[in-house]
């Protein structure tokens, strides 16, 4: 059992009067992963009886983002932030983190680092004398260590290195995410619980022609589907280099490109496409939500994650929930798509993708259909937020001095 200090009026540690509080920079629409687990996580936690609560710096009215979340409005609780967004410093979630409102939880889970959320967290780990729960959300892979250094080297002399040293828990969606916390210098109990799909993604009607109709897609046409951050992590670059080897091969086929823009890659990747001689085969439809979103799934037979590096790929996952075989890269923790036969798990190389995708765009609908199947088993057996949550719950009543250590738990 961890012991954390710990306050004469500790709270119920049963999952009906367990409270969570979920730090999370944002869960709007252009929050991508990071705010897609948060919520996912929240709402089964709700599901299961405990009380769980968002404190996020989104500008929108807390409840409409609670309503685009399918999230009771109570659950969300928006904060303002002052000075450069990317910071997220903000005076009044601080405040609120020391009185009645923020020590009232059992539990604080933090989602992200390196913005000054982490100072909340600091400050109320020392006020309540609790544990705290910290999910980096792959942000302590080798790869994003070498974005922003000054940013994170500055952030780690502020308050970050305080914050990793004291967390109580981290949690790792991978185990390849273990090994770089642990590279990190971070000793602290791990517990591995991967992300997930909802119950409602699984089950969920889609319209792939509504979505081809809406922009103008041929029928004709297959679809294969990008939807992430456009951002150089995602590794587009290495796909167009693919795909100007496959010219020829790529007559029925087009790229759909869906995502929020992210420090102006679209434009250098619209430069890229008409150097390699591939803008017709290549469409960017902007960020997707919602039925939408579902929709886009519907309409493709294959989806791709050309990334350079993911902790999980939550979006890896929607695919194969939305019965869609995935080509990805080793930079994402997704061996089982070659070991289940739902899909590619290639190197981190324009050749090795060249390969993968030259393999995939001569099978026809019906061979991609089946490995899109498995693909959507897999998922369903593995990877939903209700097996994450009720995972979570154990790990909280252990934090909280209740029961044994969880088997998904490493403590070396």
């Amino acid at each position: 059992m961890l012991t954390t200090g710990g306050r004469q009026n500790s709270p119920d540690t049963t999952s009906s009067g367990m409270s969570i509080l979920h730090l999370v920079q944002s869960i709007g629409s252009k929050s991508a992963g990071m705010g897609s687990a948060a919520v996912g996580l929240a709402l089964e936690l709700l599901n299961q009886g405990c009380d769980a609560t968002i404190w996020t710096l989104d500008r929108q009215p807390a409840c409409r983002l609670a309503h685009e979340n399918a999230l009771p409005p109570q659950v969300v609780r928006c904060f303002p932030s002052i000075g450069p967004r990317a910071i997220g410093y903000s005076p009044t979630m601080e405040a609120a983190s020391k009185k009645d409102s923020g020590l009232r939880f059992s539990i604080l889970h933090q989602h992200g680092i390196w913005m000054a959320n982490s100072r909340v967290a600091n400050n109320w780990r020392k006020m309540s004398a609790r544990p705290t729960v910290l999910s980096p959300h792959g942000s302590l892979e080798e790869y994003a260590l070498g974005i922003s250094r000054f940013k994170k080297h500055i952030a780690k002399i502020a308050y970050e290195a305080k914050n990793l040293r004291e967390a109580t828990c981290l949690t790792a969606s991978s185990a390849a995410e273990v090994i770089s916390f642990r590279k990190y210098g971070l000793s602290q109990p791990v517990a591995v619980i991967p992300n997930g799909v909802s119950d409602s993604w699984l089950s969920s009607k889609a319209d792939g022609a509504k979505f081809r109709r809406g922009f103008s897609i041929p029928s004709a046409k297959r679809i294969l589907l990008f939807l992430s951050r456009i951002h150089p992590k995602k590794g587009l670059f290495l796909l167009f280099e693919a795909m100007a080897e496959l010219r020829p091969e790529l007559a029925d086929w087009l790229l759909i490109i869906a995502g929020p823009d992210q420090i102006g890659h679209r434009q250098e990747l619209e430069r890229s496409a008409g150097h390699l001689g591939i803008d017709p085969y290549i469409k960017f439809v902007g960020p997707l939500s919602g039925q939408m979103k579902r929709d886009a799934f519907d309409s493709a037979k294959l989806f791709v994650l050309p990334t350079h590096s993911e902790n999980f790929g939550i979006v890896v996952a929607e695919a194969l929930g939305a019965g869609l075989p995935v080509l990805t890269t080793r930079g994402a923790p997704w061996g089982e798509l070659a070991k289940e036969r739902c899909g590619w798990w290639t190197d981190i190389k324009p050749e090795a993708l060249q390969e993968a995708l030259f393999q995939a765009i001569r099978m026809t609908d019906s061979e991609l259909a089946a490995m899109g199947e498995r693909g959507r088993q897999l998922v369903s057996a593995k990877y939903t937020w209700r097996a994450a949550a009720q995972k979570a719950v154990v790990l909280y009543s252990w934090l909280l001095g209740d029961g044994p250590t969880p088997d998904f738990v490493i403590e070396d």
